[in-house]
């Protein structure tokens, strides 16, 4: 995990978390990285969004459910990398839920992209999504993740640096 800028459709730079290799089916599946994907998930739960995209996208999904299924997120840092591991699982949920590729994994953004925040585009990364749901759940705390509600301790030594050096 570690911090990021990306260029937006408008000309200027959006700070973001990055992931420094994928997690998901297949992915490299570091601890920190695996983890804050995790913890984004657990979010999720608490996410105005997640309502209405369950409503549009899995009209038969009760929004409630799905809450509940992301709060019951284990945030351990640990992800086998196979198709019946329940992070791969919740992975390719919200990806049905917000309209992206589903392949199972959140890939870090490597190269240059621009950031668009259209609604239902196909080429935005996961990671930016997990982003956004973050800075919509926490609008004063983010991008300062340790300041946020439930924060997970064990990758501060990822977030402090960056706004405390």
């Amino acid at each position: 995990m570690i911090p990021a800028f990306a260029e937006t459709t408008s000309g200027g730079r959006l700070f973001y978390w990055n992931l420094e290799g994928s997690v998901g089916l297949r992915g490299a599946n570091r601890f920190d990285d695996v983890m804050f994907v995790q913890w984004c998930l657990y979010k999720a739960s608490k996410w105005d969004g997640i309502d209405r995209a369950a409503r549009v996208n899995a009209p038969n999904v009760n929004g409630q459910a799905v809450r509940e299924a992301f709060a019951r997120t284990n945030v351990n840092g640990s992800c086998t990398g196979m198709k019946t591991d329940n992070l791969v699982e919740k992975i390719t949920f919200l990806q049905s839920l917000i309209s992206v590729d589903m392949d199972g994994r959140v890939d870090p953004m490597l190269k240059s992209a621009r950031y668009t925040t259209s609604i239902g585009s196909k080429d935005v990364y996961l990671i930016m999504r997990l982003n956004q749901i973050l800075k919509e759940v926490h609008p004063r705390e983010y991008p300062r993740l340790d300041l946020m509600p439930e924060f997970v301790w064990r990758i501060s030594d990822k977030v402090k640096p960056v706004f405390w050096n």
